[in-house]
């Protein structure tokens, strides 16, 4: 089957956890013999000119599509490729062959898919929800624009979702939590397909970086991109002060946060920070995995937000002690009680576990929790996606189909 994978951001080289969820369902459907087709808006002026993907449109059309602010810039693109016809046909023009089925990652684009879709009978909608975004978007914009924005803001995403929920053929979501909401609004299946891990391999090369990234001495890792509610659950739950921690002792941030974690004015706030904490910014693969692998603890300070943090699978993949919030093992219930790992909400709680976590041996997954583990990789993750779309791929258009009949794979 030809399929449209639909996205503001490009694939080939993830970064953030949505562009690696995109990437490795890509990867699955291909892997189940189907063609797959990666195209899109890009979301952002930092994203590199990608082949199928239209620029990043200039300020001027978003203000006057629908004069929101930059935190609602994704809706303003969905509005403006769905009923802008110069820029429908921009990205329409994009796409070649004509897709048997369109995956739209997040609702943001979902509008254009469904006007294309319009147009070719034939062809299927499949929703790739990775959040519920309108909670997600509420906690933003409060802290930056207060309440009364917040809430207006919310309403607009919350119908976007919905048109999304009932534009498509089929959906996949990330966690329970979000499926309990989603069904809700849906009169098409809906699996849960939770985000998963890649298997990555260790080099000797990734161990040295990550020995000279630490000075040889023993980490606390955050793993995170410059997405706000990374920066807010890390001051939420480091601050006042990260002190505590024993001198010859770092808390190394790799990705985007940590450089917007240093510059945030907040940080003059939390006490020890710029002694104990080492900022590394974007690193290669070889280097985060090199960074897992030599981790004392993962922390996983996750605040705010739905979905499901891609980040706990690869910190319960990695074997290493883990701090957590409830919130961060969202969707990860099934090893609330693994061993290794240690769960605290409040500051002082999520400290102090921390603390006591970087005092204990280094943590050891023994041969069966390991073979429990594999569940967390994306190849069993997506099993009831990939699943879904065969039964998409033979049912007539226009037929209600059921949900395949899978459980979870996490």
């Amino acid at each position: 089957m030809q399929i449209l994978a639909l996205s503001t951001y490009p694939t080939d080289q993830p970064s953030h956890g949505g562009q690696h969820r995109a990437h490795n369902i890509a990867k699955a459907l291909r892997a189940a013999g189907h063609t797959v087709q990666v195209a899109g808006v890009l979301g952002s002026g930092g994203f590199p000119a990608t082949p199928g993907f239209v620029a990043y449109p200039t300020a001027a059309p978003l203000t006057q599509a629908s004069g929101e602010s930059r935190q609602l810039e994704e809706l303003c693109i969905g509005d403006l490729f769905a009923h802008d016809d110069s820029y429908f046909d921009s990205l329409a023009a994009r796409i070649t062959p004509t897709p048997d089925l369109i995956l739209v990652e997040q609702p943001w684009l979902m509008r254009f898919a469904r006007r294309f879709a319009d147009r070719h009978p034939h062809c299927k909608i499949l929703y790739s929800a990775q959040n519920i975004e309108h909670e997600m978007k509420f906690d933003i914009i409060r802290l930056e624009q207060g309440v009364t924005a917040a809430l207006a803001a919310q309403a607009k995403v919350v119908q976007c979702e919905v048109d999304a929920i009932r534009s498509a053929d089929g959906i996949a979501c990330v966690s329970a939590t979000d499926r309990e909401w989603i069904v809700h609004h849906a009169s098409v299946p809906c699996v849960l397909a939770p985000n998963g891990v890649a298997q990555r391999a260790s080099s000797e090369e990734g161990i040295q970086a990550a020995k000279a990234i630490s000075g040889a001495q023993q980490f606390a890792l955050y793993c995170a991109s410059a997405h706000p509610p990374n920066m807010n659950g890390f001051f939420d739950l480091m601050g006042p002060s990260i002190g505590a921690l024993a001198p010859n002792q770092k808390i190394i941030i790799a990705g985007g946060a940590g450089p917007s974690i240093m510059q945030d004015v907040r940080s003059l706030n939390v006490g020890g920070l710029a002694r104990l904490c080492i900022a590394t910014g974007t690193v290669d693969e070889a280097t985060l995995q090199g960074l897992l692998d030599t981790a004392h603890v993962i922390i996983l300070p996750m605040s705010q937000g739905g979905g499901t943090n891609l980040k706990t699978a690869e910190a319960l993949w990695s074997g290493q002690h883990i701090v957590a919030t409830h919130k961060a093992m969202r969707g990860y219930e099934d090893f609330l009680q693994a061993d290794g790992l240690s769960i605290a909400d409040g500051s002082s709680q999520f400290l102090t576990a921390l603390r006591l976590a970087m005092a204990r041996p280094p943590h050891t997954l023994s041969p069966p929790e390991r073979a429990r583990r594999r569940v967390l990789l994306w190849d069993e993750t997506l099993k009831p996606l990939v699943a879904l779309v065969e039964q998409m791929s033979h049912s007539a258009p226009g037929t209600k189909i059921s949900a395949p009949v899978m459980s979870p794979a996490a």
